[in-house]
């Protein structure tokens, strides 16, 4: 039998109406009693007639998510965070990728608002490029971005300091004694602009060159972290420790040494960044970069359900921001003095 009101105000000790206006957000529920009622219904199980709650306040009660890439298990613990927050506040969610395309991307962002009540977007577009987005929401499209964000836009945003980011492994490296340190660069996206700066930092900061030539655009998926290292495997002159701009791409990487008959940690040494659940699993653990995403999912959740029920001015200009850390695992094992690796050719 499903879970009503009725279940749940009996469980409580409270009427049919209070959990029925705290579950729909009324204003005249306290936020501890809003707490306690949501509470008991995620225990409970409780699943909102979305059909009959839509008619009643003129809402779809659906948030729509859009993601560069829906394999990525980075995405996947975000994802679930979130649902943690819109399942028992009565949203469900509609999941659309865009494979890094901005002309998709914008193609699923008009498909959703026409079906929606907000939108949760890690945008693939450039961060300067804000036309489309900033006709939209001031249109009244509601709005926030997620990891990656754009400039200039008054929306809300989650987003861990990805300079810091960049900073944090590179200085990692260096503290290991490497001074020829390589970066392989995601895309155009804010994420890897800022990771990027953070990579210049850290060696402006220890008095280190910046060489052009260290720098290898790759981008965020797997496949593109192997192609970019083969190709500076078949140069012969890869460097001895390298940050990569996500654990995807860093992994392959990884597989493109093994194929080479080289290995992270003991050949040339390689950061991460993201943290996702199976790099500590590898045969070399990855040593990468790391922020909460469950708390992201929780943030970012929040602010598009008060944007939706319109609470706070305030919400259309917050940015959250979270504080990254290093996690050391194998992959970075390798010191300093290494020569220079010189690979002929790896294996097809």
């Amino acid at each position: 039998m499903p879970v009503t009101l009725a279940d749940i105000a009996r469980e409580l000790g409270v009427s049919k109406m209070t959990v029925s206006r705290a579950i729909n957000n009324n204003p005249l529920i306290s936020s501890a009693t809003r707490k306690r009622v949501l509470e008991v219904a995620r225990r409970m199980n409780y699943q909102p007639n979305q059909h009959a709650r839509a008619l009643a306040t003129n809402r779809s009660y659906l948030i729509g998510i859009i993601i560069p890439d829906i394999m990525n298990l980075y995405f996947a613990e975000v994802i679930r965070a979130i649902e943690t927050i819109s399942r028992p506040a009565g949203f469900q969610l509609l999941i659309c990728g865009t494979n890094e395309d901005t002309t998709r991307e914008l193609e699923e962002v008009e498909a959703l608002l026409q079906r929606t009540d907000g939108l949760i977007i890690n945008s693939v577009f450039p961060p300067t490029e804000t036309k489309a987005y900033r006709k939209m929401i001031k249109d009244g499209a509601r709005i926030v971005f997620v990891d990656r964000t754009l400039e200039n836009l008054r929306c809300p945003s989650v987003a861990t300091d990805n300079v810091k980011v960049g900073r944090l492994a590179t200085e990692h490296l260096i503290s290991l004694g490497h001074r020829r340190i390589g970066h392989l660069r995601g895309d155009s996206s804010s994420v890897s602009a800022e990771r990027h700066e953070g990579y210049r930092q850290a060696l402006a900061k220890h008095k280190l060159p910046y060489d052009k030539a260290l720098v290898r655009s790759c981008g965020f998926l797997e496949t593109e972290g192997h192609e970019a290292m083969r190709n500076w495997l078949a140069e012969g002159r890869v460097p001895s420790a390298i940050f990569v701009v996500n654990d995807p791409a860093a992994i392959g990487a990884m597989r493109a040494l093994d194929e080479a008959g080289l290995q992270a940690g003991k050949d040339v040494a390689l950061v991460g960044a993201g943290d996702i659940h199976y790099g500590a699993m590898l045969r070399v653990p990855l040593t990468t970069v790391s922020w909460s995403k469950s708390e992201m999912g929780r943030s970012v959740a929040r602010l598009l359900i008060e944007l939706i029920e319109d609470k706070s001015p305030a919400t259309r200009a917050q940015h959250v921001v979270l504080e990254p850390e290093l996690l050391v695992r194998d992959s970075c094992g390798v010191k300093a003095g290494k020569p220079t690796l010189r690979v002929v050719s790896s294996k097809q």
